[in-house]
C-alpha cells in the first residue's frame, strides 16, 4: 500500500477551526483592548477584582480566535512573573449544555484535582473558588457561545443564574480581592440579554468589545497568511486568494465570514488532491462551492428563456477562454453573440443583455461584481457547459 507523497498541503491542519495562528490580522486592536482591560492584575497579581467582558461579533469574524489567542498570551504573560494563572475557554455549544455540565466542565479545567462527584452546582463553584484561594491560583474564563446556553436553558424552564452566578463569584468573599480575573462572555450579539433576569443583566455590565464583520481586503489578508501556513508553496496563487476572498465578502447571509473562506480553500485543496494537481485552481474552488456549498440546480436553469441561457453560455466560454475568475460584461456580450449564431438566435441588445446578466445574479446562478465582471461560483464551468449544452439541445426538440 503506497503512501501518498503529492499533496497541495503543507499542513492541512492549520485550516482547521482549532488552530489558533500565533497572529490575527485585523484583530490586533481587540487583543490590545483586553490587555488594557486586565493589564491591572499584571501589575498587581492578587489585588484585582474581577473583569466582566462580553465580546460580540457575527459568524466568523474572529470571535473565538480572539479570546484564544489573548487568553493564551496573558497567561503566558502571568507564568512569566512566578503567577498561576490559568485561562480556561468553554464552548458551550460542545461542552456546557446545561448549567451543571457547564460548572463541572470549568471545575475540571480550572482545578482537576477537586471532584465533582456528589455536589450541587452552586457547591462546586464555591469548591472552585475555595481551592484556588488555598492554592494560590487564579482563572481566567471565556464562555464562547454563550447565547446557545442561555437559550437553551431558557427554552427547557431550567432555573437560569448563570450569568449571575459567574458574575458575582467574587462575593463568595466579601470585600476581598478576587482569585478570578475575569469573564469573558462570547457571543453573535446582544439579543441573549433580553432572556436574562434584570439583576443578570445588571452584573453583566457594559464593557462590550465587538468585532465587525471582515470585509474582502481583510479576508485576503487572512487567507494569504493561512495559505501561507497550511500549502506548500506555489499551491495556491495571489488570484485565487482574492477570488475566495470576494466571494466569502459578498455572501448573501453572513457576509465576511473567514471560517467559510477557510473551508472553501480546505475544500478546494482536497479536490486537488484526489486528481493529483500539484496547485489549487479555479475549477477546483468552483467545484468546492459547488459540491460542498452552493450548487446550481436544473430547476434554477428550467426556468429561464433561450436568451437566459444564452447569456449563461456565453458567460462560461468567456471565462473558459480568458481563465479569470471574472469577465467583463462587455467580453461576455461578444461571446452570447457567438452563442447566438450558433444557436440560429437573434441576440439581444447590449443593454438587454446587461439586464439578463442583473437577473442571473439575482436568481443566484451567477456571481456580478460591480468592477470585475460576471462570475460562476456554483458549479465548475466544465459540468455547466455540459449541463446547458444538454438543456438547449432538449427545448430545441420541443420547440
Amino acid at each position: 500500500m503506497s503512501t501518498r507523497v503529492r499533496s497541495v498541503f503543507k499542513d492541512r491542519e492549520k485550516l482547521f477551526p482549532s488552530h489558533i495562528p500565533e497572529r490575527l490580522p485585523h484583530r490586533e486592536r481587540q487583543i490590545r483592548l483586553l490587555n488594557t482591560l486586565f493589564e491591572d492584575f499584571l501589575i498587581k497579581p492578587g489585588r484585582t477584582y474581577q473583569r466582566i467582558v462580553q465580546l460580540y461579533g457575527p459568524v466568523g469574524s474572529g470571535k473565538t480566535c480572539t479570546a484564544w489567542r489573548f487568553g493564551l498570551r496573558y497567561q503566558q504573560m502571568c507564568l512569566e512573573k512566578g503567577v498561576d494563572m490559568r485561562y480556561v475557554h468553554i464552548n458551550c455549544k460542545l461542552e456546557a449544555k446545561s448549567r451543571f455540565v457547564l460548572y463541572q466542565t470549568i471545575l475540571s479545567k480550572a482545578a482537576p484535582e477537586v471532584s465533582t462527584r456528589g455536589h450541587s452546582p452552586e457547591e462546586m463553584l464555591s469548591l472552585m473558588v475555595s481551592f484556588l484561594r488555598e492554592s494560590d491560583r487564579y482563572l481566567l474564563l471565556s464562555l464562547d457561545d454563550v447565547d446557545y446556553l442561555i437559550k437553551r436553558i431558557k427554552e427547557e424552564d431550567r432555573e437560569g443564574g448563570v450569568v449571575y452566578d459567574l458574575t458575582r463569584l467574587n462575593e463568595l468573599y466579601p470585600g476581598e480581592f478576587s482569585n478570578i480575573v475575569g469573564v469573558i462572555f462570547i457571543a453573535r450579539d446582544p439579543g441573549y440579554r433580553e432572556l436574562l433576569e434584570p439583576s443578570e443583566r445588571s452584573t453583566l455590565g457594559n464593557i462590550v468589545i465587538r468585532l465587525p464583520r471582515y470585509d474582502a481586503r481583510q479576508l485576503r489578508d487572512i487567507l494569504e497568511a493561512r495559505v501561507e501556513e497550511a500549502f506548500k508553496p506555489g499551491a495556491v496563487d495571489e488570484e485565487i486568494i482574492e477570488y475566495v476572498a470576494e466571494i466569502a465578502a459578498r455572501k448573501r447571509e453572513e457576509p465576511g465570514d473567514c471560517r467559510f473562506a477557510l473551508d472553501v480553500l480546505l475544500a478546494a485543496g482536497y479536490i486537488a488532491d484526489s486528481e493529483w494537481s500539484d496547485r489549487v485552481t479555479l475549477e477546483h474552488v468552483r467545484r468546492a462551492l459547488s459540491e460542498t456549498f452552493w450548487g446550481i440546480s436544473t430547476d434554477d436553469l428550467m426556468t429561464l428563456d433561450r436568451h437566459g441561457i444564452a447569456v449563461l453560455m456565453g458567460a462560461v466560454q468567456a471565462l473558459q477562454a480568458e481563465k479569470t475568475p471574472y469577465v467583463s460584461i462587455k467580453t461576455l456580450y461578444e461571446f452570447y453573440r457567438m452563442v447566438c449564431e450558433n444557436q440560429g438566435l437573434k441576440p439581444q441588445s447590449y443593454s438587454s443583455v446587461k439586464g439578463i446578466v442583473r437577473d442571473l445574479s439575482y436568481r443566484g446562478i451567477i456571481d456580478y461584481v460591480e468592477g470585475k465582471g460576471v462570475g460562476i461560483i456554483g458549479a465548475t464551468l466544465e459540468d455547466l457547459s455540459r449541463l446547458l449544452t444538454s438543456l438547449e439541445r432538449g427545448r430545441r426538440l420541443v420547440f
